[in-house]
């Protein structure tokens, strides 16, 4: 019964979040209704013990984080989560409209390293954020276009000579259709530059105000197709943007649910821009989480000296928090025979030893034990060694940190894919992980604290 609570909880939240902006929106309005106090960076903070609070940053990433009721600087640590907000997609251009073939079509800019073929013929549209100026001031407006108003129809395969092998030019070949040149002169004579009239007609009614107001568009395009449970016992999720937004979801929810006994600062930070390498404002290769780690410490009351603050870090410990990649029925080979996790089979604990991910022999440890302890079952991955790895969050935060940082997934199929799959035993499974690190992990560490 929990299992199908967790899955069809995260289904609607992420029917809901169609974009990075959209997905921050909602975790801000679950924190708000659970009694968390926004902050805002550019204003003072007056912080407590027992008090839970949050702020956001580009409206795409975010953190929030509880202080146990018997903080005090020399004992206790944090207890971070970090996941990610964003999602390989392709992006509109600045100039989005192109004319070809008696067809209007979107000039885009790919983010990330998605599956690209997996997203022709599909009914698509736009997701994201608007920027406008209304009195005088530039102001944001999320837009979620429900229908579908955009294609990437293949080519018919009478016409395609290699027909075994889909291979296409991302530049030429991989323009969405939008509509006709003649649809779009019959109902807008008068053409924008930049984007169709059409288009901006469109979003303008979306959102609530005049085409000249709007000053520029932030949008991805996104399948139409919900989040749905699938499969013949609906054991599965099939949905797109499981990467990353699963972990998001459930560290979302394990620290609204956690306690606020005790002594750590238990934090979640889901941050922006990870597909791309975390390097900007709202990414995890920033400066903004040591600043913000330091920044909650300085102002809560106690020992603001600098020997209280590096032991506290010295305490502290972090699960980053990305989908795993299960074992394909169809192609077992790619993975390293004694790591090849299962759907079904639990949270999978990730290691490599050129820092592609943080654990070491010391955190792998830890959340086994924790883990034993719940009776959650886990299960290892690493890379063949000729196989290329992917990253995570965790070496950025390890290294800019210092602090412990161990890398954690919930296995599913077809990462990166505008349609992903998973187990709704292993969302169950990963929620609960979490959900004990924030409120039993102390007493695991505190022996693994080796210098």
């Amino acid at each position: 019964m929990e299992t199908r609570l967790i899955a069809k909880g995260f289904l609607d939240f992420v029917n809901f979040s169609v974009s990075p902006f959209h997905a921050i929106s909602r975790a801000k309005s679950s924190l708000l209704s659970s009694k968390f106090q926004e902050l805002r960076e550019h204003e003072s903070w007056n912080l407590s013990p027992g008090g839970k609070y949050f702020f956001t940053r580009n409206e795409s990433s975010i953190y929030a984080f509880s202080v146990g009721s018997q903080y005090t600087p020399h004992e206790g640590g944090f207890r971070i989560i970090g996941s990610h907000s964003d999602f390989p997609c392709p992006k509109l251009a600045p100039v989005s409209k192109y004319e070809n073939e008696g067809f209007i079509k979107l000039n885009i800019q790919l983010y990330g390293g998605g599956l690209w073929h997996s997203w022709f013929d599909r009914d698509l549209t736009l997701a994201g954020r608007v920027i406008v100026s209304q009195n005088n001031q530039i102001h944001s407006k999320l837009l979620h276009i429900k229908r579908p108003i955009i294609s990437i129809p293949q080519l018919a395969i009478h016409l395609t000579t290699n027909r075994e092998n889909f291979e296409f030019n991302k530049e030429t070949q991989f323009k969405p259709l939008l509509c006709t040149g003649k649809a779009e002169k019959e109902n807008y004579p008068e053409n924008n530059k930049r984007h169709a009239q059409g288009l901006l007609e469109l979003i303008s009614k979306e959102i609530g105000c005049k085409t000249e107001e709007i000053l520029d568009l932030d949008l991805c395009i996104i399948d139409t197709a919900p989040a749905v449970l699938s499969g013949l016992y609906e054991e599965f999720i099939s949905s797109a943007r499981l990467d990353n937004l699963m972990s998001a979801y459930c560290s979302l929810q394990s620290l609204i649910n956690s306690n606020t006994d005790g002594k750590d600062i238990k934090l979640l930070a889901a941050f922006d821009n990870e597909e791309v390498g975390s390097l900007s404002m709202q990414g995890a290769n920033s400066i903004v989480a040591e600043q913000t780690f330091r920044r909650i410490l300085e102002t809560l009351p106690g020992n603001k000296k600098n020997d209280a603050i590096e032991g506290f870090f010295r305490r502290s410990l972090a699960l980053s928090a990305d989908m795993a990649h299960a074992v394909h029925p169809n192609y077992s080979d790619k993975h390293q025979t004694c790591h090849s996790p299962i759907v079904h089979g639990g949270v999978v604990i990730k290691a490599n030893p050129n820092q592609k991910y943080a654990t070491d022999p010391v955190g792998a440890a830890f959340i086994r034990t924790l883990a034993k302890k719940y009776s959650i079952p886990t299960q290892d991955f690493i890379v063949k060694n000729n196989s290329p790895c992917g990253s995570t969050i965790g070496p950025y935060i390890a290294g800019n940190t210092g602090i412990r940082v161990i890398d954690i997934g919930a296995p599913m199929l077809a990462m990166h894919s505008c349609r992903e799959i998973m187990g709704v035993d292993d969302a169950y499974y990963y929620m609960k992980i979490m959900a004990a690190f924030y409120d039993d992990s102390q007493n695991y560490y505190e022996g693994a604290l080796l210098g």
